[in-house]
């Protein structure tokens, strides 16, 4: 992909006749057969399982095929940002760390300070994500969804930095495909939302906002996504001597809609987020984001799971994937952990969830789970997040119950950045608090391409790279065959 010239994800329209045969095999779950060095890597596994630094090395090496739920601002470190707010002049509070554009005002600091003051980088750091954080007075949960609001001014301007560094993360951790989730031109449909108003007539409403000029902003959405696509390469000096692993890690943008909103502001964030699917083949799916305890969040999540299902109709080859059930008791009343993910899964009609943490406390939860299995919904798992902001973690997370019922499971990062974790980590928390073996882990990352919202063709020819790279892999793992006993 040279520098210059971004590639489009191919059109859903092109090779129709081979996007269906291939489309009814993946349907099928169809795998491969399994390497003949398989087991070898399996015994492997079990060698190191408790050797930590060992282990991650072998899952490091391990191909991991995708992070399908990763928000691009939350996979940035905290230091990088901290280096591209200095050179870029921005400001902090050096008591509450809000980053900000210049001019510094009032006791506002240039950022470039935090680079000479170890004392103040530092702090910044521990504001901006989940380093040394400790709960005490603030929780987890809260103090994990405040830092969006402290590092954004400092990211603001730098999607094409922020993209280079979470794929070449993802790069050289073997990871072929991510689906970063950014806003796009949220200011625009603010404002349309606003001056049009809240209708409960869907069909009317949805007249209006595109009367009112919603759509004006699609060129400036799909801009957004090729200038971050052509950044990256161009600073993963893709088509230089310098390339990054980086470079071979195909890309397609999620639209992230945010949910603790007016009626109408939610909406029209997911009226242009399926228009902006049906102009443009980099934004591949859609997502509703901000915490579900919010206050406008919870009010109206039943309104908004209607919302979708009322779109859907409309675009009905729109992709949609839901954060649903990140909650547990103390979050929100019991009353409303009753029901988010079986109305995700039931009335909005989306192909994957996220998170899926509050399943025990679903009304007949082997009810939906049997749902989520019958609709081939996917389940992108959060080992890290989920126990920072929920603190749910080893037997309390419903992992398991999941992966017994034959759910299709894959393994994502969330905000790696925020968390100070990767993809890696998240396989390793698998190994250690849940016990799985190489072969489950195997189907963690062929599932996640198989559930990636990629175009049928370019899907089969990752999946079909992907098998290439475990043979390559495994082949390093010779079996230990018993020798017969005398």
């Amino acid at each position: 992909m040279g520098a210059e010239t971004v590639r489009p994800l191919p059109s859903r329209l092109a090779g129709c006749f081979a996007a269906m045969v291939v489309g009814l095999v993946l349907i099928a779950g169809f795998a491969p057969a399994a390497s003949a060095n398989e087991k070898g890597a399996a015994q492997q596994l079990q060698r190191l399982k408790d050797e930590p630094s060992k282990l991650r090395n072998f899952l490091r090496q391990m191909p991991k095929g995708t992070d399908l739920h990763t928000h691009l601002s939350g996979s940035v470190y905290a230091e990088s940002m901290i280096k591209w707010g200095a050179a870029d002049g921005k400001c902090v509070d050096p008591v509450t760390y809000v980053s900000s554009f210049p001019p510094c005002t009032g006791d506002q600091v240039p950022l470039a300070n935090a680079l000479l003051d170890t004392t103040l980088f530092d702090n910044i750091v521990e504001a901006w994500s989940m380093r040394g954080f400790l709960p005490g007075e603030e929780s987890g949960h809260d103090h994990f969804f405040a830092t969006f609001d402290l590092f954004g001014g400092a990211f603001s301007g730098r999607t094409p930095y922020g993209l280079a560094e979470e794929t070449n993360r993802a790069g050289r951790q073997n990871v072929q495909y991510t689906e970063p989730l950014i806003t796009p031109q949220f200011g625009h449909t603010l404002q349309i939302a606003n001056q049009v108003g809240y209708n409960p007539d869907f069909g009317e409403l949805r007249e209006s906002l595109l009367n009112a000029g919603l759509l004006e902003a699609i060129p400036a959405a799909s801009a957004q996504a090729t200038t971050a696509l052509t950044g990256q390469q161009q600073i993963l000096d893709c088509d230089g001597e310098n390339r990054q692993p980086g470079c071979d890690v195909e890309v397609g943008f999620d639209v992230q809609v945010l949910r603790n909103q007016q009626p109408v502001v939610a909406f029209a964030q997911l009226l242009f987020g399926f228009e902006l699917m049906k102009a443009d083949p980099n934004w591949v799916g859609m997502n509703m984001v901000q915490p579900e305890d919010a206050s406008l969040s919870i009010t109206y999540y039943r309104l908004h799971m209607q919302m979708i299902k009322f779109l859907k109709g409309f675009y009905p080859e729109g992709n949609v994937t839901l954060h649903a059930g990140e909650l547990v008791p103390g979050l929100t009343p019991p009353e409303d952990l009753r029901f988010h993910i079986r109305q995700a899964v039931n009335v909005a009609g989306a192909q994957r969830i996220g998170h899926g943490a509050d399943l025990k406390w679903e009304k007949n939860p082997q009810g939906l789970l049997d749902d989520i299995v019958e609709k081939k919904v996917c389940l992108e798992i959060n080992l890290s997040s989920n126990a920072q902001i929920l603190e749910l973690k080893g037997k309390a997370h419903p992992i398991r119950d999941y992966v017994k019922n034959g759910v299709r499971v894959t393994l994502s990062t969330d905000d790696e950045g925020v968390s100070r974790t990767d993809l890696t980590n998240q396989y390793g928390i698998a190994v250690r608090q849940h016990g799985y073996g190489y072969r489950r882990l195997k189907e963690f990352a062929q599932e996640g391409l198989r559930c990636s919202f990629l175009p049928s063709s370019e899907k089969q020819k990752l999946l079909n790279r992907q098998n290439k790279l475990f043979s390559q892999f495994e082949a390093k793992f010779k079996p230990k065959v018993r020798k017969p006993r005398k």
